[in-house]
């Protein structure tokens, strides 16, 4: 390869869209940040909800609970965030 390195680790590194912020209002970035912060967290509840299911320790499926409780809890903290934006 031209520029040094294989092509694996040209992929990995240039393979990603480029998001660029021209233009954008305040508002359009207030909402791509809030959609950052809220999608990990729907992947991770429903990433728990599919251990949770899994599971057969008593004790991993309390901890597991707790977790989806409080990921729930800082979701619906983010929504009531966006809603009061609208």
């Amino acid at each position: 390869m031209a520029l040094g390195g294989t092509t694996a680790e040209y992929d990995r590194k240039f393979a990603t869209p480029v998001v660029t912020h021209i233009n954008q209002t305040d508002e359009e970035q207030a909402i791509l940040e809030h959609n950052a912060h809220v999608e990990p967290l729907e992947k991770l509840a429903t990433d728990l909800r599919n251990c949770l299911e899994h599971a057969t320790d008593e004790k991993y499926k309390r901890y597991l609970a707790v977790k989806i409780d409080r990921t729930n809890q800082r979701l619906e903290q983010l929504r009531t965030e966006e809603t009061e934006w609208n």
